[in-house]
């Protein structure tokens, strides 16, 4: 149908008077400006202000409409009414909330002032630069997951809520302890929206190591990606219910962990010799203390007596341990052999008493007579045995020495001092007596050492100086040894140090006519430069001077006693290297210098040059040696007849790599060697372990070959052999007992299990930490437990509660009744109570509404509302109050009424009036002032 052309010449005419209406409003004389007087304390709250100017001669009817973003809230009206008259003006307040929905970023609010036609007159906008929030928050669902049933899998659930401003994806980590193949480890990923949560779950069979452990931790660890950031974790405990239930130590717990294995291995030795060993450790907990036993035994070449050694069996009860078997004691005069040892710990472990008695036989089962090879005793007693600062000690050491033909006493004391946190002192003195029986000769001795550390402005020092005489029996005799170091920082990342070292050896004999004398002194000086990116820098000089009779047959010089010297002198520099994601590194030393040698008029050149690369499982060095460094090395080219320089070229490459979840290690090398003493001679060796939850094998083989002048040989070694691993103890010196546990029905309530009552089946009970879930009779069982006091811990069930007492355990069998006594049940709800036209907006929601229960003003629990709005929850009887926890209340609502009281009684169900939940109001403020 066509169009009449008049109808189109109105259309025109309407459009065209429409347009000088909007036009000749917007030049009415109405103006608006919005004023920021938001204060910097007032985070997350906009105070603004319309202002509002009628310059016009008319007056002016209409309302600014308020539009925000998400996220925002407008705290008085999203319509404003404006009236004005000809040269008035009004300010009209705003006040909007940045709520945690607002998303990041820049976010505009526009204001429009409208007429009562609701045409546009005049828009203004503001921005607001929303700060980037990542918060997350991660919680367990369940902390604690009861399982009963080993055939039931467990379900841990986690809840990961985006308390941020941003979409945010994260990776959730389960790593569930399996003693068969190390932890396990499940990731999850997702993306949580702003202001919204989400479970994540992981299902799994519990292992038949879990099942026997009454407690096992689920650590749970969330990352925020892409960073790979953590920002929380959470640990969640699964127990283990059962009757009869064995203590388990836990990491606080006073116990030595032992790892109880045996060993059995086959070894060849080049072409003739072989070996078979057999080793073993373990202990086990007895009612008072424990026993711990460690074997090693072998025998070479299927020879009748096998050798037993490092093999004893000891006992431990509180402090007291007492030790029977193969006894080592490294002290001023050691001991080593068949023997029994008794020491003594106070509980504070701050003193110690030890004495023992050794027959110097290295086989357990020798056929030997009885203190052939010689025997000796011990005593000592210590002060501040775990005290780094302050602690001293006294000994006594007796040793029959056969060899020498007589017996030794020596007697001392070592001490330790911290004078502040920057000086202390170690130091021991030590008299010796010796009677040799056939001399009929009584020879005293001394031993004295020093050892300190410490700071003078910034200059560090530490000296190390011991003196023995020459016929001293302890382990070190005749020895003078003096050193002394010193190190500072100069020159911002400069450092200086020097150290020296004066060493004198010349021990004496009775039954050996020798007199051997050999002394040392070595000084080093150096700078370490400051380090230049990836590389530093090392500078010094040394001094080694060394003068000893010991190779004076080689010299062809015998008879005579006198010593030969070696003076050198040498500069030396290190280059050192390491990459800047520090997986590689490498080092390079250089050393040259003139060495005056016994026999020659003339100093002769010296070098040397090492260098060594690392990389993760790699390791690869080399050195090369020009001239003798030391007097050994020089007699020994003399005796070879050695015409040129001594040199010496070492080469080798070590790899330490481990695979498939470090169940597979392997260690292998090779290394090169060319010098007077072994001539050209290449080894190598590979070690290959593999260790599963019950068992480990290995292989080891090693090769060696030397070809010196005419000789050669080669030497290859192999061993294989397998580690069975029993089960683990955590053994305890003190004194355990059984707790037994008698779990009823108290339906009189008179705490004595009589006519009525009933044993509790399948009731859950908590020890400390642990939950046992009582059998057909109500009983239940908790075995080798530490004497000592537990916590009975209330978990109400089925309405019945048990009190909670503690369990002093101060008895090997300990019997206790748990009377039950039925609780009552309170039961509330919550109801919504608004206004839809006038209330502000709010996000209704029922569940997760929390409830705090108090009895006399005291805590006992908090209880949730379910997705229908209520809660319920079982005590005790007596008087509780009830209160509403308002933070957990949605946005612009409140409760008038927070709190009530009930009375709870015994099996009966106590329900309180709903708490009424109320919705704020919307509120208009409009203020106008006069033209200024």
């Amino acid at each position: 149908m066509p169009v009449h052309p008049f109808r189109n010449i109105i259309i025109v005419f309407f459009a065209l008077l429409s347009c000088v209406l909007i036009s000749a409003q917007s030049l009415s004389g109405i103006s608006m400006d919005i004023r920021n007087e938001t204060g910097k304390d007032r985070s997350g709250i906009l105070d603004l202000t319309v202002m509002l100017k009628n310059q016009g001669s008319s007056r002016f009817k209409g309302h600014v409409h308020i539009s925000v973003p998400a996220g925002f809230r407008n705290i008085m009206d999203t319509d404003m009414e404006a009236d004005l008259g000809p040269g008035e003006s009004a300010f009209l307040p705003v006040k909007i909330v940045v709520t945690n929905n607002a998303v990041s970023g820049l976010s505009n609010i526009v204001f429009d002032l409208r007429d009562l036609q609701g045409r546009i007159i005049e828009r203004k906008q503001i921005e607001y630069q929303v700060a980037e929030n990542t918060t997350m928050r991660i919680i367990a669902e369940n902390p604690v997951i009861f399982i009963s049933n080993e055939h039931d899998s467990i379900v841990v659930r986690t809840r990961v809520a985006n308390l941020g401003n941003k979409k945010q994806d994260v990776t959730v980590v389960f790593k569930v302890p399996d003693a068969a193949q190390g932890n396990l480890f499940t990731e999850q990923k997702g993306s949580i929206d702003v202001q919204k949560d989400t479970v994540f779950m992981v299902r799994f069979m519990p292992t038949a190591h879990m099942l026997k452990n009454p407690e096992f931790i689920i650590n749970v660890a969330a990352f925020r990606e892409p960073d790979k950031e953590i920002f929380g974790n959470a640990s969640i405990s699964i127990q283990n219910v059962s009757s009869t239930q064995r203590y388990r130590y836990q990491n606080n717990d006073f116990a030595n962990y032992t790892k109880n294995s045996i060993t059995a291995s086959y070894r060849r030795i080049g072409e003739t010799s072989n070996m078979y060993q057999l080793a073993g450790s373990g202990g086990f907990n007895l009612r008072s203390g424990y026993l711990f036993a460690r074997a090693n035994m072998y025998t070479i070449n299927n020879q009748n007596d096998p050798i037993v050694n490092n093999t004893y069996i000891s006992y431990h009860r509180g402090g007291n341990t007492f030790t029977v078997g193969n006894v080592s004691r490294l002290m001023e005069m050691s001991l080593f052999g068949r023997g029994a040892e008794y020491s003594y710990t106070t509980p504070d472990h701050n003193k110690k008493l030890e004495i023992g008695f050794v027959d110097q036989t290295f086989s357990l089962i020798e056929k030997n007579s009885f203190l052939k090879y010689g025997y000796g005793f011990y005593a000592r007693g210590a002060v501040g045995e775990q005290n780094d600062k302050r602690s001293i000690s006294a000994g006594y050491v007796f040793r029959n020495d056969p060899y020498e033909h007589a017996d030794h006493n020596l007697a001392g004391s070592d001490f330790r001092y911290a004078f502040n946190k920057d000086w202390r002192m170690n130091g021991r003195v030590y008299g010796g007596l010796s009677s040799y029986q056939d001399l009929r000769v009584v020879k005293p001795s001394l031993a004295v050492e020093s050892q300190y550390s410490g700071i003078i402005k910034k200059i560090n020092l530490n000296g190390s100086y011991f003196y023995s005489t020459d016929y001293y029996p302890g382990n070190r005799r005749g020895v003078l040894q003096v050193q002394q170091n010193v190190s500072a920082q100069v020159f911002k990342q400069y450092s200086v140090y020097g150290n020296f070292t004066i060493s004198d050896f010349s021990p004496k004999y009775y039954f050996l006519n020798s007199n051997l004398q050999s002394n040392s002194t070595r000084f080093d000086a150096g700078l370490n430069f400051p380090r230049k990116g990836n590389f530093g820098l090392g500078v010094s000089f040394q001094y080694q001077q060394e003068k000893s009779n010991t190779y004076n047959n080689f010299f062809d010089t015998t008879l005579n006693q006198e010593s030969k010297q070696l003076v050198s002198r040498r500069l030396t520099e290190y280059l050192n290297w390491t990459s800047s994601d520090l997986k590689h590194s490498a080092g390079l030393g250089l050393e040259a210098g003139l060495v005056n040698y016994p026999d020659l008029q003339r100093p002769k050149y010296q070098m040397k040059a090492v260098g060594n690369y690392n990389y993760k499982w790699l390791n690869a060095s080399f050195s090369y040696q020009y001239g003798s460094y030391y007097l050994s090395e020089y007699a020994f080219s003399k005796i070879f007849n050695q015409s040129g320089a001594y040199t010496k070229l070492f080469l080798s490459a070590f790899v330490n790599q481990e695979f498939f979840d470090h169940q597979f290690i392997l260690n292998s090398g090779l290394s090169y060697t060319d010098d007077l003493l072994y001539g050209k001679s290449p080894s190598g060796f590979v070690n290959l372990k593999y260790n599963r939850e019950r068992y480990g094998v290995f292989l080891n083989s090693s090769w060696f070959n030397y070809a010196s002048r005419s000789t050669g040989n080669n030497i290859f070694t192999i061993e294989a052999g397998v580690t069975l691993q029993l089960e683990p103890s955590a053994l305890n010196a003190g004194k355990k007992g059984n707790i037994h546990a008698f779990v009823y029905f108290d339906h009189n309530d008179n705490n004595i299990y009589d006519e009525g009552d009933k044993p509790a089946e399948g009731y859950l009970i908590m020890l400390n930490n642990i939950s046992f879930k009582t059998d057909k009779e109500g009983m239940l069982s908790y075995n080798a437990v530490p004497f000592g006091k537990y916590a009975m811990k209330q978990i109400i069930q089925q309405g019945w509660y048990y009190n909670e007492v503690n369990v002093e355990l101060n008895k090997y069998n300990y019997s206790l009744d748990i009377p039950l006594h039925q609780n009552g049940t309170v039961q509330g709800s919550i109801l919504y109570d608004y206004d839809a036209k006038t209330a502000l907006e709010f996000s209704p929601k029922t569940g997760g509404i929390v409830f705090n229960i108090y009895k006399n003003d005291r805590l006992l629990q908090r209880t949730v509302t379910d997705d229908n709005g209520e809660f319920v929850s079982f005590l005790e009887s007596g008087v509780y109050r009830i209160e509403l926890n308002q933070n957990s209340l949605p946005a612009n609502t409140y409760c008038e009424r927070t709190a009530v009281e009930v009375n709870i009684q015994a099996g009966k169900i106590q329900r309180v009036d709903p708490f009424m939940i109320r919705v704020k109001t919307k509120n208009i403020r409009v203020k106008k002032f006069g033209e200024e």
